[in-house]
């Protein structure tokens, strides 16, 4: 290998994909005008949807949050939660090609330090379990009108399971997927874990990387193999109370609590980050909870090394108290020693080997938590 990494050595679902209840493109609906049988993500018997509520059971959206209190995020935060970053859909399938046919919603346009890709384009997995391997397209170009994308992917031949990763900035009013006549089509393996949920800041939500899958959620999950609840707010993680219980009240296998840089001050973050914890502590006493620091890569300022010490404090004081499964990840020490200036686009945002380096050491603490 060129690199090592603390990662387990991948496996495959221990479910079989051949014995399963397929069923024929062409009782998927009726055909459209490009011959093809096309099911929406969100509402479909053979597709799982992860990461997000699906919409029949969120008001109708693709939407982070829950739709009935979206009046109680901030503004940034609500229009943000259109943001699909860490949802996910997968299904086992013998086509050797798969038509992604999406309508978009809420792109932040635009970012110059972050290229179009990675803000709203899909990516695509093929493997089951830990074991899944990148299978998009080689020069991958979606054609865009009036926000409308698609674009046909290829697939190896034989039963596997796909996952397609969903934008991180962009959202999606609809997200169907095309099988062509011929092939089947079944629901998915079971996940080995349920979701690890993640709270923080453009950094968490995916911000600046090349494709949706290279964040360090969606990395962290992937060789967990369980499903990504990202509540990243780009900007705006402001530590509110909504946003705690709304996590709080999800079903969990872990979260990773990236809450600081947003914080307006010194002040603010001290009275926000150990409410925010205890909030989500007390509606689920038993849940692994992973305290982290933001990470810079140029300067070490005193600001920085403040708040740092911020969130120490909730850990200690967690531990104080008895809580017996939480755990802190200095993010200070994630970027050292020679070219540290790669890891980030900007001197702020990681780049696919910040945010690479990033998933290692939060799976490191994950992987030993989820064990106990």
């Amino acid at each position: 290998m060129m690199y090592s990494t603390p990662f387990a050595p991948p496996k495959p679902s221990m479910e079989s994909l051949e014995d399963r209840v397929f069923i024929p493109a062409e009782e998927l609906s009726e055909a459209a005008e490009d011959g093809r049988f096309y099911v929406e993500a969100g509402d479909s018997a053979v597709v799982a949807l992860g990461g997000i509520t699906p919409p029949k059971e969120n008001g109708g959206e693709y939407y982070r949050f829950d739709v009935t209190k979206k009046d109680q995020l901030s503004g940034p935060n609500r229009g943000l939660s259109m943001c699909t970053a860490g949802a996910s859909a997968r299904f086992i399938t013998d086509a050797e090609t798969v038509t992604i046919d999406a309508k978009l919603r809420g792109v932040i346009y635009g970012m110059s330090h972050f290229c179009n890709r990675g803000v709203y384009g899909f990516d695509m997995l093929v493997g089951s379990g830990t074991d899944r391997k990148y299978s998009g397209n080689v020069m991958q170009m979606f054609v865009g009108v009036n926000d409308a994308l698609k674009d046909t992917m290829y697939l190896p031949k034989g039963i596997k399971e796909v996952q397609v990763n969903f934008p991180l900035y962009g959202g999606v009013e609809s997200v169907k997927f095309g099988f062509p006549a011929g092939s089947k089509v079944a629901y998915p393996t079971k996940r080995a874990y349920k979701p690890i949920a993640f709270y923080g800041s453009s950094i968490t939500q995916g911000g600046c990387v090349g494709r949706p899958g290279n964040s360090y959620c969606n990395i962290v999950c992937r060789a967990l193999d369980a499903d990504c609840r990202n509540l990243g707010f780009s900007g705006s993680a402001m530590g509110e109370q909504v946003v705690a219980e709304y996590i709080g009240s999800l079903e969990l296998s872990a979260f990773v609590m990236d809450y600081d840089y947003n914080s307006p001050s010194e002040e603010h973050l001290r009275s926000t980050h150990r409410p925010f914890f205890e909030t989500v502590r007390k509606m689920q006493p038993e849940l692994p909870i992973v305290l982290m620091t933001h990470v810079w890569s140029f300067e070490d300022r005193e600001t920085d090394f403040n708040r740092v010490k911020i969130v120490k404090e909730t850990y200690d004081a967690a531990i104080a108290a008895g809580d017996k499964n939480v755990y802190f990840i200095d993010g200070t020490n994630f970027f050292r020693g020679q070219m540290r200036d790669l890891c980030t686009v900007d001197a702020l945002h990681p780049n696919d080997l910040g945010q690479f380096i990033m998933a290692k050491e939060v799976y490191k603490t994950l992987a030993m938590a989820l064990k106990r």
